[in-house]
């Protein structure tokens, strides 16, 4: 059982080994009923003092992660029911303890009026054309679905990935830094495995992308949260913390930023990446809404395009946009730290399916994205607006936002007056569904602000499910 420890780190070194321990326990690398390290031999491989070992043991077991029998040793307990934050029940035993708090809310709604999901409407998705070419695939490569892939991803493909940056961002990579991964949350996940250990800090914009919080928090990592403003990350505040205790990754999703719909400003990125050097942490950039940018005006270019010295990794989604169903993105990292997220992701899949990657081809290629990108930022931005006028209607001056220049999404702050968990079981009686604020934080405490995702329904059902939203909270007002 190999620990990491880090005498020069804030978290002394007895929580050090009780968190990466409670990791191990938790995600099943040391299962029920396994005989634990002696505290001897612990002490003795780590080189620190028996009574340290001895005060990690005693609290696992006080807190029902292991049973200690006197004369035999400490044996992981076959069922935890010490913390009180991770009850289960008998059926949820074979389950790790730490569930993901945004995506179980997010997909187990299933609601007529569901906004609590960041998607794009199939119907505003190029689906007829993308059907097309998934059968033309067959006959251009028939023996596709018996060959494996390439761990960095299709040549052809990573070839129109670099044009394609340099067509939208102005910022074109090599080939042999793009790694072409199932959708951004996995480029997230390879980052965290190649670069963090469970002591390891990780500072995030407050609030974050749940999805992103979740992977860092079930890796055990602090999480430090860094408040934002309309400019983005408040760097001023993270170089405060740098100067405490510099973080080993800061992740960002700069460019309307989800929940919030911000963006960070081009002076806030380049403060970022001064940080960066001058700290020597690693920067997570997270672009999946770019293109998706309202009232004509252009996004700021992405944080990797000021990025001189290799300490930005640059992840880009294609889901969202052009077609979830395939679930493809790329991580952009320098070559320097290529080779360690490419064993990463090796060591994960060996591979995105090559028949996803063959079936975008044609699109990304073609004349055809472009005036798909134009019509979907004109019908998302009259969602935008249809939204923001209707909650106008029925609420007036009683919410607050900021409307979005960009993304899916509007983050609204309601009354304190507004239950929020009456709020949620009236709007799940009439079908109606929204992201609670609470899963955008690492605390996980109730907040006043609702994400709503204005893109994922059809026009009616947007127009009559906000309608409906605003009345109730109209009413509870």
């Amino acid at each position: 059982m190999k620990l990491v420890l880090k005498k020069e780190a804030a978290t002394p070194i007895h929580q050090q080994i009780y968190h990466q321990l409670v990791n191990r326990i938790q995600t099943g690398a040391v299962a029920a009923g396994e005989k634990m390290p002696s505290l001897r031999w612990l002490s003795k491989e780590l080189d620190l003092n028996y009574l340290t070992i001895n005060k990690v043991y005693q609290h696992l077991e006080e807190e029902g992660y292991i049973e200690i029998l006197h004369g035999k040793g400490a044996y992981v307990k076959s069922r935890h029911t010490g913390h009180p934050s991770l009850q289960r029940d008998e059926q949820q035993d074979s389950f790790s303890p730490l569930l993901t708090r945004s995506q179980y809310l997010m997909q187990r709604s299933k609601h007529q009026y569901d906004f609590s999901k960041a998607v794009v409407s199939p119907g505003l998705l190029p689906s007829h054309f993308l059907a097309e070419q998934a059968k033309a695939i067959f006959d251009l490569h028939p023996m596709i679905l018996t060959t494996y892939g390439p761990v960095e991803g299709d040549e052809e493909l990573r070839k129109e990935v670099s044009a394609y940056l340099d067509n939208q961002l102005g910022y074109k990579p090599p080939l042999d830094e793009i790694l072409i991964t199932s959708g951004v949350q996995q480029a997230i996940n390879v980052v965290a495995n190649t670069y963090l250990t469970p002591t390891d800090t990780v500072a995030v914009e407050s609030p974050c992308y749940g999805a992103a919080l979740d992977t860092f928090m079930n890796k055990g990592n602090a999480i430090l949260q860094i408040p934002i403003d309309l400019s983005g990350m408040r760097t001023d505040l993270l170089e405060e913390q740098c100067r405490k205790n510099p973080p080993k990754l800061v992740y960002v999703n700069p460019t309307f930023h989800n929940p919030t719909g911000a963006s960070m400003s081009e002076k806030r990125r380049k403060e970022l990446l001064e940080l960066a050097e001058t700290y020597h942490f690693l920067i997570i950039e997270d672009d999946s809404f770019n293109e998706i940018y309202f009232d004509g005006v252009l996004p700021p270019k992405p944080i990797k395009y000021f990025d001189t010295t290799g300490h930005c990794i640059f992840l880009k989604g294609f889901s969202k946009t052009m077609a979830p169903g395939i679930r493809l993105g790329a991580l952009i990292a320098d070559k320097r730290l290529y080779e360690q997220v490419f064993i990463a992701k090796a060591s994960m899949d060996v591979g995105s399916p090559l028949l996803n990657q063959k079936v975008i081809l044609p699109f990304m290629k073609t004349q055809r994205m472009k005036d798909h990108l134009e019509k979907l930022r004109i019908a998302l931005q009259i969602r935008r607006d249809m939204t923001a006028d209707i909650l106008e209607m029925c609420l007036k001056d009683r919410i607050r936002y900021e409307l979005p220049k960009g993304g899916l999404n509007l983050w609204v702050k309601l009354p304190e007056e507004i239950d929020m968990r009456a709020l949620q079981k009236r709007a799940s009686e009439h079908s109606i569904s929204f992201l609670p604020g609470s899963a955008c934080y690492a605390t996980n405490e109730p907040t006043q602000e609702i994400r709503i995702s204005y893109s994922g329904l059809s026009d009616r059902d947007n127009t009559e499910g906000i309608t409906k939203l605003g009345k109730l909270i109209a009413e509870m007002l």
